[in-house]
């Protein structure tokens, strides 16, 4: 199939609330179905006795701050854990936003996401920096739930936003601003980003809540948001955060120098999915490539769609990774990869029908890279999209085809 055929398959999705689904990828209904990740341990933590060195001082560093069993599950992949924690122990205490913000985000995420775990560690953290238990069960009902004040109501939208869309809209954005200053407005995106990219890992591995842990998702709250995905999107359009004149390179590393810490720890995982991951060059590819079409980052579309040309891909590979809904033609495998990402960009879990085919072939770090590589450059797209990152000269020829933009 011809990349311009496959296009022309695509239905629209990104343009009303009817059509914020892929037909085919509705897959909330069945994972409930097959019963709550909570009742499903696919990766087991590691215990305690059984740790390396390694592993206890990572375990050291980060457990006793919280989520000891997703650190213990991490600490499987003990360069990958050290990564993940020291990004997560920055967006929770050490980020330029204020202490509350930094909860109703994260809080937020938990529920947009539908992690009981997450949920549970961050009610006791929010609690902790002055949220009323009325102001919790407020954050799952969302930015049009009677009581908040406006810039925690936009501070929620973002949120929403930034789950739906990958992008925060220019009301949002312009209602931020009026407070935030750069800084801040990156700790925000990548405060969604990065708890959405944990949510995914922490479900899809089956995470259980510690025991003594008493906080439980909302019962009876509609799982509903205050935006629908759009096809809103800044290419040729004035940058909202400029690059920094005085660097060179590619227009992504300049944008988010900005903000060093957090470029530092956020860049350490990009990193390591770049060139410390155990999956075949091509498969790690095909799943950044995937998750930028469904996040609609252009930009990050086409700075693997050149990598993945030069390690071989056709245009038929391109076009099955274009195509929505993803085929169940070509290599089992990597139809199984392509079906994960679109399952964490939906339902922000593997199904188990999924989980089994790849865990047949993969082993546990494999699986985890997978994870992190979808979750990651999910984060990553939100940042580049509500950024307006413009697109790099050498990226002409590696855009998405014209049906797409």
């Amino acid at each position: 199939m011809t990349i311009s055929a496959a296009v022309a398959r695509l239905r629209p999705r990104w343009t009303s609330v009817a059509a914020a689904i892929i037909p085919g990828l509705v897959l909330t209904s069945s994972l409930l179905a097959q019963g709550s990740p909570a009742d499903a341990v696919r990766v087991a933590p590691v215990p305690e006795a059984n740790r390396s060195p390694e592993q206890q001082s990572i375990a050291a560093q980060f457990a006793s701050a919280g989520m000891a069993n997703a650190v213990a599950t991490y600490l499987h992949y003990p360069a990958l854990a050290q990564r993940l924690m020291a990004h997560e122990r920055y967006l929770s205490t050490q980020s330029t936003l204020p202490p509350r913000h930094r909860e109703v985000l994260a809080l937020r995420t938990a529920w947009l996401t539908q992690s009981p775990y997450l949920w549970a560690h961050r009610a006791v953290a929010a609690r902790r920096t002055g949220l009323s238990a009325d102001e919790v069960t407020r954050v799952a009902r969302g930015a049009d739930a009677p009581g908040w004040e406006a810039f925690e109501a936009s501070l929620l939208r973002a949120a929403d936003e930034l789950h739906e869309d990958s992008f925060i809209s220019d009301s949002s954005w312009a209602a931020l601003t009026a407070r935030y200053d750069t800084n801040q407005m990156i700790d925000v995106i990548d405060t969604v980003g990065a708890f959405t990219m944990h949510a995914g890992l922490i479900r899809s591995l089956g995470v259980r809540i510690e025991d003594g842990m008493s906080e439980r998702l909302p019962a009876g709250i509609p799982s509903i948001t205050s935006t629908k995905r759009t096809n809103v999107r800044l290419l040729g359009r004035a940058a909202r955060i400029p690059p920094d004149s005085s660097r060179t390179g590619a227009n992504v590393f300049r944008t988010f120098v900005h903000n060093p810490p957090a470029d530092r720890v956020r860049g350490a995982i990009n990193t390591h999915v770049n060139s410390g991951s155990t999956l075949q060059p091509r498969h790690r590819e095909m799943l950044l490539m995937r998750i930028g079409v469904l996040c609609r980052s252009e930009y990050e579309y086409a700075a693997h769609a050149r990598v993945g040309r030069k390690l071989g891909m056709t245009d038929a590979d391109v076009a099955r990774i274009l195509t929505v809904p993803v085929t169940g033609a070509g290599d089992p495998l990597e139809t199984a990869l392509l079906r994960a990402t679109d399952e964490l960009f939906e339902d922000d879990m593997v199904s188990n029908e999924t989980w089994r085919s790849l865990a047949a072939v993969l082993d546990t770090r494999q699986l985890m890279d997978v994870l992190i590589a979808v979750g990651g450059y999910r984060s990553t797209s939100m940042l580049i999209n509500s950024a307006g990152v413009q697109l790099d000269d050498n990226m002409a020829d590696f855009r998405f085809p014209p049906a797409l933009r």
